[in-house]
């Protein structure tokens, strides 16, 4: 509870740190993090009964409820936008975002990774020793594809559903915090 009385807002915290060996651990300091700043921070492994990684798909389907109820239930959402296993945000919290933003509530994204999207899809090109290609005035993939170059830190329409809210991709997950924090509660 705030000093006033009221709850403190409810934000989800969307992002692979799931799959990371120390997850609890991971979401335990991120909710404390939130505490600092008045913010009660809710993760995946608030799901009733667990996340499990693996199972049946009546499991999986079970999990994807229950994260709608719990985004559904929350005043925002900070997204990990760090690259997962490519070159791209994890799609789970793409997906997370877009309900989210869907909405009409606020999503604060983070990467740990600078690099804009188009950069780190050309690095992962060149090791797999196909360049891309110029395209008309951007670039392609030797099949033709085009690539999006925006200078976002992902795809414009997920960088779109953090950059909406009016705070930039931030730095770290505190720097985050501390943006939506901003959003939640304007002087």
């Amino acid at each position: 509870m705030s000093e006033g009385g009221e709850a403190n807002p409810r934000v989800y915290l969307a992002g692979p740190d799931i799959y990371h060996p120390r997850a609890a651990e991971i979401a335990a300091n991120k909710k404390s993090i939130c505490e600092r700043y008045g913010i009660e921070g809710v993760t995946p492994l608030d799901i009733d009964g667990g996340r499990a990684h693996s199972g049946s798909a009546d499991d999986g389907l079970g999990i994807y409820r229950a994260a709608r109820i719990m985004i559904a239930g929350c005043d925002a959402l900070i997204a990990n936008m760090t690259p997962f296993r490519g070159p791209g945000i994890d799609a789970a919290t793409a997906l997370e975002m877009g309900l989210m933003a869907g909405y009409g509530r606020p999503v604060v994204g983070y990467s740990l990774d600078s690099q804009i999207y188009k950069d780190r899809l050309a690095l992962l090109f060149q090791e797999i020793d196909e360049d891309l290609v110029k395209s008309g005035a951007g670039l392609a993939s030797r099949d033709g594809l085009s690539v999006e170059d925006f200078g976002l830190a992902d795809s414009a329409i997920t960088a779109g559903a953090a950059l909406t809210a009016g705070a930039p991709i931030a730095e770290d997950f505190e720097a985050a915090v501390r943006w939506l924090r901003r959003l939640l509660r304007p002087a």
